[in-house]
């Protein structure tokens, strides 16, 4: 056992015999280079946590552990077992009501800076003196040694009952033979004493150091008086509450660097408006004062985080607590839309006593080899690190801080790391981390490798350098992620894993049989919570036996994903998507479908249920989802350019999904910090790149989803940026299906020009939409309304000439796009090469407005599916030499006629396999006329073709025999689309445009006639959503445990130096910490009593004067004074008496004067 001071050590080894342990009752430093534990490392243990301080240093630079495998590590063995647990605490909860920025705190009267007294540039101590109320009486910011005897003139000029308050800037200039500063520290002691004494913290301040100090008091009142004093770095701050309540402050704030130093000085009418006051959902009685804590952001991205001292509270309910900072930036805590969104922000507690931390230099030594690296920003990112390897005994961490781990230098030195164990031993407690404070670390925070069935729970991931939480090769499996919570992922170099630079994530999940619950990723540089499987465990889990085959991955549901919350990312949110490759990047698509039997790839498909999903404030995505049948619900999103993303993305030709039960806020009532002129609150981060970007709530992509039961508040039209609840993915080419639809769907806004607006568009000319691609030209979906209590179906397509060919088509101009009665569909086109730049749709009856598509993938415009308009399709430069072409949506009795344009004389082959197979042309039936092609024949339908040899067209009309269901989730009935080919065998592929041989000039110059418009306001019909909607409040699910008290600590110091003061003990919830709704403790978490260390000096006042007395004879027989005498009053030093060393009375205690007795 160590129960002292020991020197440093390099490699302390605890045999397989043998066990290192460390007394309680003396707070130590443990330092050494390494650890390596082939026996017990034992600090506490589960049942009896460790109650003393205890700080493990591991000390080294890169250069000096050269040639070790696993350097500046605690290293457990086989065999060896690490035990860590320090005192319960609860690692983190959530605010319960909104944390104000210093600029809103009502309770200030005066402000220094406010008052724009604060000067940044100047050295010296700031003075002010001020009455019991808050007024100014006298200000000054003196330099020590040019005006110190200024600075005296103006602590001598107080007077009773006034403030003075003195605080240091920059640092304090001394010199030893300087006069005028021995005239200041002689005032202050005789302000503070009643004359010199040489005692004052002032005086012995080393010049130039970057200390910084403070100093308050009342004069005439000596218990008020506070000095202090601490080193560079450290804020000095001295309080004093006045008789009337109002309290008073002077700061010296602390800066690493020196002449960095800056007063402050602050009234308020109480202490909240001096150390604001926190309160928060759950019993917090286990954060004491000193304790550090960090508030996440709750804006877009991580950098509104801030960390705060907690100081003590007298008066604070088991659910609150004081912070020493004045906070920058609102910190969100409510509930909206009726508690379905949790919009609560996140506060972590960063300290405990015990501590593991590695020792790290205070510049980027060269030989880390990664100095000039824009990330690491001349930091040392060589830390310390905790590795567990294979066939270890026991591994149980909880309750400890771990700081300055992780080691940017190199791969696999990661905070804490269990490194190819596999499974634990048969005689192995479940291993795990639980309530662990890791901050400001290099390289993750919990890297899972190789290794099953660890608990992960509880923790708070700070200021983490590349991935948080890391599952690493997609090999892992059974790990419990429960309650987990990351704040502030940063950038690593990419030299570990190439996503730390691009996309870092907090939470870095690469096998699907895991289970993750109640996890928040609060703040980062990439994204929030990302699930991404590779083909196969990679390098080296793809070694081992029995890890999951080819794809397997992409077939095995998620253990369990519930209740999980991201936000203020700057990239997504929470994502479900992409695909890990073998060189450790990401590309698309994920091909997500999970069946009955993974490792057999022709086992039946499941459905793949994902709910309780929260994002907000993310900046591209809040939530992307991708996979096949997909079934999603209760997702609560707010504040994002793209809120809900729900996609077969992969998969679209073979399954969609269902999204329902969500609540989908467009800008809630965090309206954060604008980051726009003209704009009045926050905006996601490309705006100010483009503030015209476009937002959207529901972003939909590829398809067909099925979208219902969802709930949307608060799009609002603008003058800057479109704003719409639903809208397409933007800036994609590809094929997007009207079939995507939308059914009992509920706003709580006025939709129309000028109020909200339900669904949006845009071409190129619109703002925001200028890089518009193929994907924009068909945009349309499917919408199920109830007007007046009737179900009506509309299609909403592109309101150009072509899409809405429809005769009963009404653009929705703030939209802009039609909302029409007539069924619509797809054509979709496929088999375009490069080669063909450009492929032009035209509606025969407005061929002067075709549609133009690059074509670069899969795609082709919205068509009417009752025959009642006709198509032509041509190409420029070329056509392909195969070209095919589908009708998505098409069903039994819909009908659609297209002509193809082809070279003049070619040689052509056609073909359909859906809904007839006809491989050959000579298997059709030609016919001599569209009269006759356009002929209802159900024995020739789909079997017929016209080609019309004068013009190189070649006409065909598509029918179904199969109409889909309402369960259908695909774009045509069980995946198969009515279709038709063409083969070019030969002729010159440049001549494809055929338009003008078909159409006369004046048909292609003329305009085509405008769409009617529908401008009637559409009236919102709904409240707040239903119980079953959304996430709702997303706190931790726990089982409920009632608090319990620990023992109480020890009296505090007495709040005055002499005289009559108050002092407190203190107490824990944590015999247990309360969870779930248990409920708290019952009773005080501090207990206070009064206190006296010495009495006050009390000065002595004189009493008023007595009366005069009798006239007394002089004692004289001279008769020449026989009528003369005297008279006398006295006066008692009593009014007070002089007591305990103060001062003696001034002036005469008797007065005696002449009197007459004749």
């Amino acid at each position: 056992m160590v129960d002292e001071a020991t020197p440093d050590f390099y490699n302390v080894t605890i045999a397989a015999s043998g066990a290192l342990t460390f007394d309680p009752e003396v707070a130590i430093e443990f330092r050494a280079a390494n650890i390596l534990v082939f026996g017990r490392l034992e600090i506490g243990s589960k049942n009896c946590p460790y109650p003393g301080d205890l700080t493990i240093t591991l000390t080294g630079t890169r250069e000096i552990h050269t040639g070790e495998t696993n350097p500046k590590a605690i290293l457990v063995h086989a065999g060896g077992t690490l035990d860590i647990h320090g005192m319960p605490k609860r690692a983190w909860t959530k605010l319960d009501g909104s944390a104000l920025p210093d600029s809103q705190n009502p309770n200030i009267i005066y402000d220094h800076e406010v008052r724009n007294l604060k000067n940044t540039t100047s050295e010296g101590i700031g003075a002010y003196t001020m009455s019991a109320d808050g007024t100014v009486k006298r200000w000054g910011l003196y330099h020590l040694k040019r005006d110190g005897q200024e600075l005296a003139d103006h602590m001598n000029s107080v007077h009773s009952g006034e403030i003075l308050m003195m605080a240091s800037q920059k640092q304090i200039s001394k010199e030893v033979d300087h006069l005028e500063q021995f005239l200041v520290y002689d005032a202050l002691e005789t302000f503070t004493s009643g004359e010199p004494t040489g005692k004052s913290l002032l005086r012995a301040v080393a010049p130039s150091d970057g200390s910084t100090w403070a100093f308050i008091g009342q004069k005439g009142s000596p218990q008020s008086h506070v000095e202090v004093h601490n080193p560079v770095g450290v804020t000095s701050q001295a309080l004093f509450t006045a008789p009337n309540g109002f309290v008073f402050m002077a700061e010296a704030t602390g800066n690493e660097i020196i002449n960095r130093q800056v007063d402050n000085f602050r009234v308020a009418s109480d202490l909240d408006g001096i150390h604001p006051r926190v309160s928060v959902i759950d019993d917090v009685t286990t954060w004491q004062p000193g304790d550090r804590v960090v508030l996440a952001s709750t804006d877009y991205g991580p950098e509104q985080a801030e960390e705060a001292e907690v100081v003590f509270c007298d008066n604070c309910s088991p659910r609150q607590f004081r912070i020493n900072k004045r906070l920058e930036y609102t910190h969100f805590g409510e509930l909206l839309a009726g508690g379905r969104m949790d919009m609560r922000g996140e506060v972590a507690v960063l300290t405990r006593r015990v501590v593991v931390q590695g020792e790290m230099e205070p510049e980027c030594p060269a030989f880390n080899g990664n100095c000039d690296n824009f990330i690491v920003d001349g930091r040392d990112t060589f830390g310390a690190h905790i590795k567990i390897l294979k066939d270890y005994a026991n591994a149980r961490m909880s309750n400890f801080e771990l700081r300055n781990a992780g080691q940017q230098t190199d791969e696999g030195r990661y905070p804490i790391h269990f490194h190819m164990t596999w499974n634990k031993t048969a005689a192995a407690d479940t291993p795990y981390i639980r309530s662990v404070s890791i901050h400001d670390t290099f390289a993750r925070c919990i890297t899972i490798h190789g290794t099953n069935g660890v608990e992960i729970s509880d923790n708070a991931c700070v200021r983490h350098m590349g991935h948080g939480y890391f599952l690493e090769d997609g090999g892992e499996e059974n790990n419990v992620f429960d309650g987990n919570l990351a704040v502030n992922t940063m950038k690593g170099t990419g030299n570990i894993e190439p996503v730390d630079l691009t996309r870092p994530a907090a939470f870095w999940m690469t096998n699907p049989k895991n289970y993750f619950r109640n996890n928040v990723a609060a703040g980062g540089q990439g994204n929030g919570i990302w699930f991404l499987f590779p083909d196969a465990p990679l390098y080296p889990s793809s070694e081992v036996e029995g890890v999951m085959g080819f794809r397997e991955a992409q077939r095995t549901m998620i253990s369990e994903f519930t209740n999980n919350v991201a936000h203020s990312q700057n990239f997504m949110g929470v994502m479900i998507g992409n695909i890990l490759n073998d060189d450790r990047t990401t590309s698309c698509c994920n091909k997500w479908q999970p069946l009955v039997d993974p490792k057999d790839p022709t086992s039946e498909e499941l459905n793949i249920p994902l709910s309780g999903v929260t994002g907000y404030k993310n900046r591209v995505f809040n939530v992307w989802i991708e996979g096949g049948r997909l079934d999603v619900t209760q997702i609560s999103s707010a504040d994002s350019m793209n809120g809900v993303l729900v996609t077969n993305e992969g998969q679209q030709n073979a399954r969609g999904g269902k999204f329902s039960y969500g609540v989908i806020i467009g800008e809630s009532e965090n309206r954060g910090v604008p980051s726009v002129d003209g704009v009045t609150r926050s905006l996601d981060g490309t705006y100010l790149y483009y503030s015209d970007a476009v937002q959207s709530g529901l972003t939909m992509w590829k398809g067909p989803t099925k979208f219902s039961n969802l709930w949307f508040d608060s799009f609002q039209d603008n003058d800057l940026y479109d704003l719409a609840a639903i809208a397409k993915k933007r800036n994609s080419p590809y094929f997007f299906s009207v079939v995507n639809e939308f059914t009992n769907i509920s706003f709580t806004f006025d939709d129309g020009v000028g109020q909200g607006t339900y669904a949006i568009s845009g071409d190129k000319t619109d703002p925001g939409w200028e890089k518009s691609i193929d994907g924009e030209l068909i945009s349309g979906f499917t919408f199920n309304r109830d007007e007046n209590g009737l179900d009506v179906k509309y299609y909403v397509v592109k309101p150009d000439p072509l899409s809405a060919a429809a005769a009963d088509c009404r653009v929705r101009p703030n939209w802009r796009l039609a909302l029409c009665s007539t069924k619509y569909g797809n054509l979709r086109t496929s088999g375009v090469t490069d080669a063909t730049e450009d492929v032009i749709f035209v509606r025969d009856q407005v061929p002067g407005s075709p549609l133009h598509f690059d074509m670069k993938t899969t795609t082709g415009p919205q068509v009417v599916m009752d025959g009642s308009s006709t198509y032509t399709v041509h190409f420029r430069p070329q056509m392909p030499s195969f070209v095919r072409f589908e009708a998505p949506g098409l069903d039994r009795g819909d009908k659609l006629r297209i002509g193809v344009c082809t070279p003049l004389g070619a040689e052509l082959e056609v073909q359909t396999f859906h809904p007839y197979r006809l491989n050959v042309r000579s298997r059709f039936t030609q016919v001599d006329s569209l009269a006759e092609l356009d002929k209802e024949d159900p024995e020739l339908d789909g079997k017929k073709y016209y080609y019309d040899s004068t013009t190189g067209m070649m006409y065909y009309k598509f029918v179904n025999t199969e109409t889909r269901t309402e369960d259908e989730d695909q774009v045509c009935n069980n995946g198969k689309c009515s279709e038709f080919r063409i083969k070019i065998l030969s002729g010159d592929l440049t001549d494809a445009d055929c338009r003008h041989r078909i159409y006369t000039s004046a048909q292609l110059a003329e305009t085509a006639a405008a769409i009617p418009t529908l401008e009637t306001t559409i009236e919102a019909k709904v409240g707040l959503p239903p119980a079953e909607y959304g996430a709702g409040p997303t706190a931790p699910f726990r089982e409920a445990v009632d608090g319990g008290w620990g023992l109480w600590g020890g009296w505090s110091e007495c709040s005055r130096s002499c005289g009559e003061g108050t002092q407190y003990r203190l107490r824990q919830c944590n015999n247990p910490l309360p969870q779930g709704a248990g409920a708290s403790c019952e009773g005080d978490a501090a207990q206070p009593r009064t206190c006296q260390t010495i009495f006050c000096p009390i000065n002595g006042e004189l009493s008023e004067w007595s009366n005069w007395s009798a006239c007394t004879s002089l004692p004289s027989n001279d008769a020449t004074y026989k009528c003369s005498g005297y008279q006398e009053r006295t006066r008692d030093c009593n009014n007070p008496p002089t007591q305990y060393d103060g001062e003696m009375c001034e002036g005469s205690t008797r007065e005696i004067e002449s009197c007459s007795l004749c």
